[in-house]
């Protein structure tokens, strides 16, 4: 492995690695019409995920709705998940590329653990990672730094050599909280470089192959 390049990459999933956003609209708008609360657009949806859905349903469903939204989203997603469902471009290659360069490479996400492992392996992708790391199985989100710690003891990995690739604040906040090496960003997902500029991310690019070529040369 070339010395410029990290120990492990750490990959957010939704708008990050792949386009769930078409499904996770759907499964909201349709827990919305279960409870008879109004509607939900997809852009709005593009600017409350990322805090999993314990935090999403509050933007959307309010505090006291929050509680029986969430269970509703959890039963009812498996159905729809694949809903649109597509992996960005330069997906496969950047993680082909790192991989066959000794690089570690894992998802870690505020998704649920189990359906970003159906996810990706309905997707043909599984077996690009060393670990697929989600919620729902342990006490932790991101940006807590019990998460990125238990991420890393799994991974085996060193917070110095590992950096974080994602979309969002959420992603940048972790990196710190964790004690990465860097954040890289990307513009696919739920923000502009613009608004990822204040958080001060290491970089911005607007996608994966973009990355690829400018920061690890691959």
């Amino acid at each position: 492995m070339a010395s410029d390049l990290p120990e492990t990459v750490l990959f957010d999933l939704d708008g990050t690695l792949v386009d769930n956003f078409e499904a996770i609209h759907r499964c909201y708008d349709d827990v919305m019409s279960m409870m008879g609360l109004p509607g939900v657009t997809l852009e709005q949806i593009r600017r409350a995920v990322g805090g999993s859905v314990n935090v999403t349903v509050v933007k959307l469903a309010g505090e006291a709705n929050a509680p029986t939204a969430t269970r509703l989203f959890r039963e009812h997603f498996p159905s729809v998940m694949y809903h649109g469902l597509r992996v960005y471009p330069g997906c496969a290659e950047i993680l082909l590329a790192l991989r066959a360069r000794g690089v570690r490479t894992a998802v870690y996400t505020n998704k649920d653990e189990e359906n970003s492992k159906k996810i990706m392996a309905h997707l043909g992708l599984a077996h690009l990672f060393d670990g697929i790391f989600g919620t729902n199985v342990h006490p932790w989100r991101k940006p807590q730094k019990e998460f990125s710690h238990y991420v890393l003891s799994t991974l085996k990995s060193d917070p110095r050599r590992t950096v974080m690739v994602g979309d969002s604040p959420f992603d940048i906040e972790t990196a710190r909280n964790g004690q990465l090496a860097a954040i890289h960003c990307v513009t696919t997902g739920s923000h502009t470089a613009e608004e990822l500029a204040p958080y001060r991310p290491d970089t911005v690019h607007a996608g994966l192959a973009e990355l690829q070529r400018d920061i690890f040369s691959l």
